[in-house]
């Protein structure tokens, strides 16, 4: 079986309906920049792909979001790996869902290695966001990257980095490549529970601008 050509041609998930129907082994090669990705089938069936450092379904999440590349089918090349099972078809389904959800985001969070850094205050940012957004916006301190952050919720990638990109989007958080050596006083301290951070920021509420710790906690749960 022979086959090339463009992803604008011919769209990847055309490209792997054709090779299922075709029954073939061998490898459909993406060519891409900066990287290439590649996926493997035995008889039709997809069993494992691959980009840069991802592999699996996470790799093909990426391939899908590749908009400009060339591709060949080699037949009868095969891989020791095997990393996606089961249908196809939804694999097809839940990774051109989620390649849209990172293309949407993507201009605001490049990479999971940046660090999400708060432009205003942490009571500021409180009032300025959803209850959803609360469990994130309390582990933004300067000094942790998304994946860190992502690792310690134990969310998965895109719903961190779509709640981060909505903070960029309502400029109350902006992304950097090192640690923060000037952190807002609000920020200044260690991760912790929502409510234990609010507490001692609570202060003195007969100085004009202070919130009385019930305000804050009553913010934090949507009341």
């Amino acid at each position: 079986m022979k086959l090339e050509g463009t992803l604008e041609t011919i769209p990847l998930h055309e490209l792997i309906e054709m090779i299922s129907y075709s029954s073939v082994t061998g490898a459909l090669n993406i060519y891409a920049t900066p990287v290439d990705g590649h996926l493997y089938f035995r008889d039709g069936t997809l069993y494992h792909c691959d980009i840069a450092e991802n592999i699996g379904h996470p790799a093909l999440i990426k391939l899908f979001e590749v908009n400009q590349a060339t591709f060949s089918f080699v037949s009868d090349i095969t891989s020791n790996s095997e990393s996606i099972w089961g249908d196809v078809d939804e694999h097809i389904r839940i990774a051109q869902s989620l390649a849209q959800r990172w293309h949407d985001i993507r201009p605001r969070v490049p990479s999971l290695a940046l660090i999400p850094v708060l432009v205003v205050s942490f009571e500021a940012a409180l009032r300025r966001v959803g209850p959803f957004h609360h469990q994130v916006l309390d582990r933004i301190n300067g000094l942790h990257t998304l994946a860190e952050i992502i690792a310690d919720l134990g969310w998965t990638e895109i719903d961190v980095a779509e709640v981060v990109a909505q903070m960029i989007q309502d400029r109350l958080v902006e992304l950097r490549t090192e640690p923060a050596t000037e952190t807002h006083p609000s920020t200044s301290g260690p991760r912790g529970s929502l409510f234990g951070r609010l507490l001692p920021r609570s202060g003195d509420t007969t100085q004009p601008g202070r919130v009385s710790t019930e305000e804050l906690i009553m913010h934090a749960v949507g009341g």
